[in-house]
């Protein structure tokens, strides 16, 4: 674990919203010491390096789901349902990454269905993250590896959106051309199950 960025100033998920008027809380796992730290085994020496080249460098992670869940894994149906899914600001604060690409809920996304994967599950998520991102100013949402570039030269971490899988398309074709236009910039074809 690296260092707290400076540029992140402590805000939390939907911190501009009133909690319990305007989204249901629920107690979530700890994004830092949820486990015990493990440090790889690494020198004191070793340890700087790292730091210095995450520093100098860029270090871009291609698949993750920056999400914080429940701390009871029973109420994580129930929290999906919300649509308002945690970001771990924190935790990427002292991640020392230059961008990661989120793949969001997917398959879990069940704001408007029961089973994910559906078009207007995929929109919320999309959403309702991006409008999260867009009240803070440590993590960004990046289009072009211009905008990664941009986000590493001010300190910020850039977020790529990515979807895993294209089964929200359905046999709409366009729906890739809004996807695009919402800002996501990677899709996979198939995840979990088979789609058109």
């Amino acid at each position: 674990m690296q260092p707290p960025n400076p540029r992140y100033q402590g805000y939390r998920s939907f911190d501009y919203l009133e909690p319990h008027a305007d989204f249901k809380v629920f107690d979530l796992a700890p994004e830092i010491d949820r486990v015990p730290a493990y440090d790889l085994g690494l020198s004191s020496e070793q340890s700087a390096r790292v730091s210095r080249l995450l520093t100098e460098h860029m270090a871009i992670s291609l698949h993750e789901h920056p999400k914080v869940l429940t701390a009871d894994v029973t109420l994580l149906r129930d929290y999906n349902r919300t649509g308002r899914n945690v970001l771990g600001y924190e935790g990427l604060a002292r991640s020392g990454m230059t961008a990661l690409f989120d793949n969001f809920m997917n398959g879990t996304n069940c704001v408007t269905s029961e089973h994910g994967w559906k078009w207007d599950d995929v929109i919320y998520d999309l959403g309702l993250r991006f409008a999260d991102i867009a009240k803070q100013d440590f993590v960004v949402l990046a289009r072009t590896v211009e905008e990664i570039e941009k986000a590493k030269a001010g300190g910020q971490l850039a977020l790529v959106a990515g979807l895993e899988a294209a089964t929200m398309i359905e046999n709409e074709l366009d729906r890739l051309d809004i996807l695009y236009g919402f800002g996501v910039r990677q899709i996979g074809v198939a995840y979990s199950q088979a789609n058109q």
